[in-house]
């Protein structure tokens, strides 16, 4: 059964919870480059410890995918790290 949906702030920390549910979900965390030239989006993707280490890295993920909080799966596995954390 889903958990409550549960709305955060976009601290540092659920930042990082925020990855590493995206990671737990879908195995990785990607996105599609569309400021590129190239006639094919370049795809790129980020580890944990990518967005850890730099702070232009953490803020461009939260650019990026702050919106996939707000998927119920991702949610959800966002509650369940939160105890972890």
């Amino acid at each position: 059964m889903p958990s409550v949906f549960k709305k955060y702030r976009m601290t540092r920390k659920n930042v990082l919870l925020l990855a590493q549910a995206i990671i737990n979900v879908h195995g990785k965390i990607a996105w599609q480059d569309y400021a590129s030239d190239s006639p094919y989006p370049d795809e790129h993707g980020l580890t944990l410890n990518e967005i850890k280490g730099s702070p232009e890295t953490l803020e461009r993920f939260r650019t990026e995918f702050t919106h996939q909080m707000y998927d119920n799966v991702i949610n959800d596995e966002m509650q369940k790290l939160e105890n972890d954390f």
